[in-house]
Formats: C-alpha cells, structure tokens, sequence
C-alpha cells in the first residue's frame, strides 16, 4: 500500500450522521513502523450547536440522538475561541453524553487578531492563499502550543477515549491539532495532508456563502478561496516546519507542548491498535 493509498475516498471515511457534514474517524491509517491508528478512538468534526445559532454552524437535532450516541464518546474537545463558545455553545457532548473539555484557541475565530475575512474585506490583507494558510498553521502552532499540549494530554488518558475534536468548521484548529496527534503516531507527512484536505470535499466551495461580503466591500471573493478551503500544500508548510524546527511532531510535543516521554508512550498505546 502506498502512502497516498490509505486516504480512503470520501464516502468511505465520513460518517453521515444526518446535519453533519465533516465528521469523520481519525483510524485507519498506517504509520511508518507499519502499525495502525485504531478506529473509534478519535473522531474530527464540525462544530454542531442549537438550532437558532449561526448559520455557518450544523444544527443538534434530538431526532438524531441515536446516531449521535452511537459514536459511544466520553469526551468531546471544542478548541474554538471563548466568544464562539458564549454565542453558539456545542450541543455534541450533550448529544452524545460525553464529558466536555474547552481549550479555546482564539485565532482565527471571529473578532481575534488574526480574523482573515475581516482583513481581506477591509483592503488590510490583500490575498490569502495556501502559502497565507501555512505560515497561519504555523503561527497558531507555536502561539498555541501550551492548549495543543493541554489537549494531547487529555487523549492520553485511555478512560477518555472515545474522543471527539471540533472547532467550528472542523477544518483550521481541528485540522491542526489532528496534524499533530497523526504525526506524532507516526503517519507519513502525505497521509497526513489529505486526511485534512478532506475537508473540502465534505464542505465544499465554501467561499460561496461568503461572496456577497466580499462583492459588497468591492472584492473579488477569489482573493480569498484559501481561506475557506483546505490547501494540502499549507498543510505540508506546517508539517515541514515541525521537521526542520524540531525533529517531528513528537520533538515539537516535548519541547513546546509540556508533554513529556511518558505521556506521549502513553497516547501511543491509547491510539494504537493492539
């Protein structure tokens, strides 16, 4: 099997459970010591909130219940920012009963710093492209790398598996963070890139639902398409980074995260398969 073989196609990794768009299973793929990330341990998505919320959001529905509790989970992640989490609360660890862990990472979240659209609406940011996303991944790495750390210990911990990870879209932070806890396994830099640019099949052309701002600031909205999707080059920006600055994923978890060696042996055996 080549490294670009164990991305199974889109229909085959998403798990449709209905009003989600980008939930998915972070199994399955091999490392390079030929072992196997486990199935139903780590689960990404999209954030799902009350029906009324933002419309940018996928909407809890109790009708579904079953689905959502299927998943089994004992712990759902949000890394979205504090005044995302206020405004629109995540419904998945009420659907599903799972204990709740907030680590809000702020950027690129609505009103912080590094608010893109805003920028790119405002004349401030002339475009925004993949190498834009990487040096972003990148910055949100080393700004952040105290919560990464926080949450890499959580999964750590074989009680809280099974996990879920959002954000809001499922895509930046959570694309992030998955990055990480991938690498760190050992799964090959290509694997990896995919698993993330999958995003944009499941929520594809985004920019869409944002093009009537952009024509309203008198924009055109393509200098912004890589803001709303998932460029597997900026992901590879981001994994070359943890290669040339520490030595991989695990370098970068020791030295910048607070995890120590036991704690990364640890996750190792939790998201392992046996």
């Amino acid at each position: 099997m080549t490294e670009s073989d164990q991305v199974a196609g889109p229909a085959e990794r998403r798990i449709p459970i209905p009003g989600t768009a980008n939930l998915r299973d972070v199994g399955g793929y091999l490392t390079t010591d030929g072992s196997e990330v486990a199935r139903r341990r780590l689960y990404r998505a999209e954030a799902i909130v009350d029906p009324g919320g933002p419309s940018s959001y996928s909407f809890y529905d109790p009708e579904h219940d079953a689905h959502y509790r299927r998943l089994e989970l004992r712990t759902v992640i949000d890394l979205r920012a504090e005044p995302e989490i206020a405004g629109a609360p995540t419904a998945w660890a009420r659907a599903t009963g799972a204990r709740l862990h907030e680590f809000p990472i702020a950027e690129g979240g609505e009103g912080a710093d590094t608010n893109y659209l805003k920028m790119l609406l405002t004349g401030e940011l002339e475009r925004f492209d993949a190498a834009a996303m990487g040096r972003f991944y990148i910055d949100l790495l080393e700004h952040c790398a105290d919560t990464w750390g926080a949450a890499y210990r959580v999964l750590a911990e074989v009680s809280n598996l099974p996990a879920l990870v959002h954000c809001a879209a499922g895509k930046d932070r959570t694309g992030v963070f998955v990055a990480l806890v991938l690498s760190s396994l050992g799964v090959p830099d290509d694997v990896v890139a995919q698993d993330y640019s999958l995003t944009e099949v499941y929520r594809p052309d985004r920019l869409q639902a944002y093009a009537d701002r952009f024509v309203a600031a008198g924009r055109d909205p393509e200098i912004g398409r890589a803001l709303f999707e998932s460029p597997y080059q900026a992901m590879i920006t981001m994994l070359d980074h943890l290669s040339g600055s520490y030595g991989g994923a695990l370098g970068y978890l020791r030295s910048r995260a607070g995890v120590d060696g036991e704690t990364s042996e640890r996750f190792r055996r939790a998201m392992l398969a046996s």
